[in-house]
């Protein structure tokens, strides 16, 4: 609903007041309060938008702004921040041209014949004199009044320095009432996608697609994890592959985990050491490091590093040994499964059988991956590398990991699915899915356009300079 956050916002917007105080000395407290809503009704008064036959003031839309001031103002704290003028401005904006909107849509309304249900009236009463009669509580217990009349008064000057009475509340309530209706039957006008339409569409979406997912492999694959994901365009050097995960003990796992991830430092390390030398043996940069650093320590000579290389290598020769170690342990803890399961696909069962019956990744259990695979290359940055690889090591369709491959989920046998067709997806093969989202896209641009048209006819002039507030 077009409105819902005014009505979460709206207890909050009231509890936000700054309380009109009536400890005079020597002044009727009705008398000042009476004073007081006058000059709110004068202040308020200031027309903040015209329109071919009527005028809209700023009273006219205090409750819904109040709402949305109330509702940004929370959510900026919660970051420690404060609205900013440029943000109370697009407030105001916002506010004046919904309440432009409003009118279009009521004057539509008329001219088609279109009402809000009796029952649906008398909701809307019902819900407002709730919202209105706790708000009012509220309020009447904080006043501090003398008497049961001044506090009343005083609630009453409160909620309408807020634009809270019962009218607008009723406003804010019939006009989303009356948007949802509108909407609904502008909506229901189109039923049908024209073939020119459908092809447009599809075409429009092909271009899409080729430019997001030729830039973003990891946009790709997680559409095609998607079920709600329409694509219609393939990149190049995909392949589908499905897989058994086993999954070992935690501590076998993350053995495996941290023995890769050290490999993998020392890798960097030596890589860096190798380039210092490199850089040292370049004359060139040689002499630019000389002529910048002329009281630098006395620099590293190539037997320094070339020691430090040496050093690196063994580390890192002894930290794959220890890697290995731990892959074996971990397949070891599972090796029993692994052969069972290895046997069943020498005997032919079904892989997919033995994903359910076996397989431990949720992705293989549920749509759309449990039908499509998991969708790879070399590229990809969504699966872990080991598991990539694996996957992009598998010759021909068909094909099954001789070795089970380790990741940070587990131990996976991986089958190669298919080969993905690169370029364009055929209208036919995305036709039926693509007909519905393109059905729903013109019953938005429907109503939508329709409305634009609507307000462009009243011909607004907005006047947001006209707005005079003063906040808490």
């Amino acid at each position: 609903m077009r409105h819902a956050l005014l009505r979460l916002a709206a207890l909050l917007v009231v509890l936000m007041l700054v309380l009109t105080g009536c400890n005079l000395i020597g002044v009727d407290p009705i008398m000042q309060l009476d004073e007081d809503l006058a000059n709110l009704k004068k202040q308020y008064s200031g027309v903040v938008a015209s329109y071919e036959g009527g005028e809209i003031t700023q009273e006219d839309v205090m409750g819904t702004f109040n709402s949305q001031y109330s509702y940004m103002s929370q959510m900026y704290s919660m970051y420690g921040l404060s609205l900013t003028s440029d943000t109370l401005t697009s407030i105001e904006q916002s506010v004046v041209e919904n309440a432009v909107e409003n009118v279009a849509i009521k004057q539509q309304m008329d001219a088609r014949g279109l009402k809000l249900s009796d029952e649906k009236v008398a909701e809307l009463e019902a819900e407002v004199d709730e919202h209105y009669q706790e708000a009012y509580d509220t309020l009447y217990a904080q006043a501090d009044g003398e008497t049961d009349a001044v506090k009343a008064k005083q609630t009453e000057v409160n909620l309408y320095s807020m634009g809270y009475t019962r009218e607008s509340l009723y406003g804010i309530e019939e006009a989303s009432a009356n948007y949802e209706l509108i909407e609904e039957t502008l909506r229901d006008e189109i039923t049908e996608v024209t073939d020119d339409e459908l092809q447009a569409a599809y075409d429009e979406k092909v271009e899409s697609d080729e430019a997001t997912y030729g830039a973003s492999p990891a946009s790709f694959e997680s559409a095609m994890s998607s079920d709600s994901t329409i694509v219609t365009w393939m990149p190049e050097g995909y392949r589908t592959v499905k897989h058994i995960l086993v999954k070992p003990e935690d501590d076998a796992l993350t053995a495996v985990t941290d023995a890769r991830n050290a490999v993998t430092a020392a890798e960097s390390e030596l890589e860096a050491l190798r380039t210092e030398l490199d850089e040292l043996n370049d004359d060139d940069a040689e002499d630019a490091e000389a002529e910048e650093t002329e009281e630098a320590e006395a620099p590293r000579t190539a037997e320094d590093i070339q020691a430090d290389i040496d050093a690196a290598e063994e580390n890192l020769a002894s930290l794959k040994t220890a890697a290995e170690k731990a892959e074996a342990d971990c397949l070891a803890s599972v090796q029993d499964k692994l052969d069972e399961i290895y046997q069943k696909i020498e005997d032919g069962e079904d892989f997919e059988a033995l994903i359910e019956a076996y397989g431990e990744d949720p992705g293989m259990q549920n749509e759309p991956t449990k039908t499509r695979g998991y969708y790879v290359s070399s590229e990809s940055t969504t699966w872990d590398k080991n598991f990539t690889a694996g996957a992009m090591l598998l010759e021909n369709v068909g094909d099954v990991s001789e070795t089970p491959v380790i990741s940070t989920s587990g131990v996976h046998i991986i089958r190669y699915e298919s080969d993905v067709t690169p370029g364009a997806v055929a209208l036919e093969d995305v036709k039926d899915a693509l007909y519905d989202d393109t059905l729903e896209d013109l019953k938005d641009n429907h109503f939508t356009d329709s409305l634009a048209s609507w307000v462009e006819a009243l011909k607004p002039a907005y006047n947001i300079a006209n707005f005079n507030l003063n906040l808490a």
